[in-house]
């Protein structure tokens, strides 16, 4: 059983009758001996818990400098580990709900309680809270540990693959002989294998280094337009001879903040990815517009379009949707995933929308840059 007696309770509540109550119910059972400290609005809250560690905090929703969930979802940020209880005067069950779902570890109604029900209430939320940051932490150790065995595994297989595309282009290039049409064709599929190969464990090594935090951004002040031209203008040919209508909207933008090499990696994994999945005769069309301290960048297809289950799931590591042929097989369902951790790093956010049969848009955020006039842009 918890050492309760050890507990640091911060209550947070402007009421100052409701306030004595609460401490006057938690003043005996199991938590007599714990600490408790009151804050009477969210700022108050928020420098106390910048300062200290807390192992639960009870919030009234409805605070002098603050209301409702915006309340709750400030102190969740701020209260790391602690359990969040929320202290309301209405009953209800919709509320209490919803509460759950941002984060609240219990929902007490105030003046609703037999003896011991705070108390319980409270002990309870700290040992569930307990309970899910040990999860969190032993997953974390387990993804880095995998992320450490795929950098690894990554590093070492470049090497040998180098070697064998090294010399496979040396044959294709008939360096060591001549070869004949039938010996041509088997050696482009080899080399074009090879690339594919080369490909993935390139998207291993990046994929572990997201998810160690390892990804090193130079962030500097970027002109999004010539990044969309040089896209456009790199997947031309791919597109032509796949018969698609590559489109490129060559709008004026703002400029923002970003790092430009990995910017131009976010849009060839998009491009490519609509290019993949996009049927002859189809139009991908590479675009960017500013919208309220950011530019959007958006990739639109009108390929096969992703299923309405399987959408929720596009930027999860390792996941590829089902797909009737072999398309989606070709990579290992890491580059949404690499591409939205890229996008987060830089201040923005990645998002998909899709209609299966009818196409699918990618579009990315990243802020402007600082002191911009959007009156200009």
């Amino acid at each position: 059983m918890d050492d309760t007696s050890s507990f640091r309770l911060l209550i947070v509540e402007d009421s100052p009758s409701d306030a004595a109550m609460l401490r006057a119910e938690l003043a005996t059972g199991p938590l007599a001996g714990a600490t408790l400290e009151q804050a009477t609005t969210l700022e108050a809250a928020l420098d106390r818990l910048a300062l200290a560690r807390y192992d639960a905090v009870l919030t009234d929703l409805g605070l002098p400098d603050s209301d409702g969930f915006d309340t709750f979802d400030a102190v969740v940020e701020a209260a790391g580990d602690a359990a969040v209880v929320v202290l309301t005067g209405r009953d209800d069950e919709q509320l209490a709900d919803e509460a759950v779902v941002h984060g609240a570890q219990d929902y007490v109604v105030k003046g609703h309680r037999r003896p011991g029900d705070l108390a319980r209430a409270v002990r309870y939320s700290v040992r569930r809270q307990q309970l899910l940051t040990e999860l969190r932490v032993a997953r974390d150790a387990q993804l880095a540990q995998k992320d450490n065995f795929l950098s690894h595994v990554s590093h070492e297989l470049r090497c040998p693959l180098a070697v064998v595309h090294q010399f496979a282009s040396l044959l294709a290039d008939g360096i060591a002989g001549e070869l004949n049409a039938e010996q041509r064709d088997l050696m482009t599929v080899l080399i074009g294998n090879v690339e594919q190969l080369k490909a993935m464990i390139d998207d291993l090594l990046l994929a572990s280094r997201a998810g160690s935090g390892t990804v090193v951004i130079e962030p500097e002040t970027v002109e999004p337009a010539p990044l969309l031209a040089e896209t456009a203008t790199a997947f031309g040919p791919a597109a032509a001879e796949r018969g698609l209508t590559l489109v490129h909207d060559p709008y004026p933008l703002p400029p923002v903040v970003a790092d430009p090499k990995r910017v131009r990696e976010i849009l060839i994994n998009l491009v490519d990815n609509a290019l993949k999945f996009t049927p002859r005769d189809g139009r991908v069309t590479v675009a960017a517009a500013a919208e309220d301290g950011f530019v959007r960048f958006v990739v639109r297809d009108t390929g096969c379009g992703i299923d309405a289950a399987a959408l929720p799931h596009v930027f999860d590591r390792f996941y590829q949707a089902e797909q009737s042929d072999s398309i989606s097989r070709n990579g290992l369902g890491l580059g949404l995933f690499v591409c939205r951790d890229l996008v987060r790093r830089q201040g923005g956010e990645l998002t998909a929308a899709s209609d299966v049969g009818t196409g699918t848009t990618m579009s990315f955020t990243l802020p402007l840059a600082p002191g911009h006039d959007m009156s200009k842009a």
